[in-house]
């Protein structure tokens, strides 16, 4: 038991240090190639403790290396913007004034109740008033939206009734929504259900819809 203990503090220290020696971008932000650092420091600092058999300087030595790696990968991809492009990934714009790039978010896997989701958590009630939505490389999303800053009073979160060409008919009876309206609307803007990528009925009562 003893010796586990000692093990385990040895290799928590031996990875305190090496977090610290690769800077704090490791922990303020998780690129892709971050996270593969931490998962493989993580099984490695484990195996030691598992297997008391085997050789603690094992361990020391495959952190090291991996420590090593990351300080190389990184020291690239500051001096190099083809590597940081190829390794970290280049910001995405998801939004554009209104105007989706499905495209993008297909490559992405990411749909709409993602982007809503986003919204949500950093305090924007409508999609309506922001300019632009951008998938950044460490995977959050950036919201830029000057003319309406989070915490802006909403009467109602928005209703979705169309998401990615398929209506959702259960929030019309859930809201009372008109349903006839609905149908008037993209008559009017002619448009079909499957153009629709996002459609939405906002705190005025409006129908808006965005075409894929």
């Amino acid at each position: 038991m003893i010796i586990v203990v000692i093990r385990a503090i040895v290799l928590y220290a031996a990875l305190m240090v090496s977090m610290r020696i690769m800077g704090k971008g490791e922990l303020g932000e998780l690129q892709p190639h971050d996270l593969v650092v931490s998962l493989m420091l993580a099984e490695l600092a484990v195996m030691p403790m598992e297997d008391l058999g085997a050789p603690l300087m094992h361990g020391f030595i495959a952190i090291a290396t991996i420590m090593f790696l990351q300080c190389f990968i990184s020291y690239i991809t500051l001096k190099s913007n083809y590597a940081r492009k190829f390794i970290c990934g280049a910001p995405t714009i998801i939004i554009d004034h209104g105007k989706f790039n499905a495209k993008e978010m297909n490559k992405l896997r990411i749909n709409m109740n993602d982007v809503l989701g986003q919204m949500r958590l950093k305090g924007y009630c409508s999609i309506e008033n922001i300019d632009y939505i951008i998938m950044e490389t460490n995977g959050e999303m950036s919201i830029i939206a000057p003319d309406d800053p989070p915490g802006t009073k909403c009467k109602r979160i928005p209703v979705t009734t169309i998401v990615d060409g398929k209506i959702l008919h259960g929030n019309f009876k859930k809201y009372k929504l008109s349903y006839e309206d609905f149908e008037k609307e993209l008559k009017k803007k002619k448009l079909k259900t499957k153009q629709v990528l996002y459609g939405f009925v906002d705190e005025n009562e409006k129908f808006v819809f965005y075409k894929r």
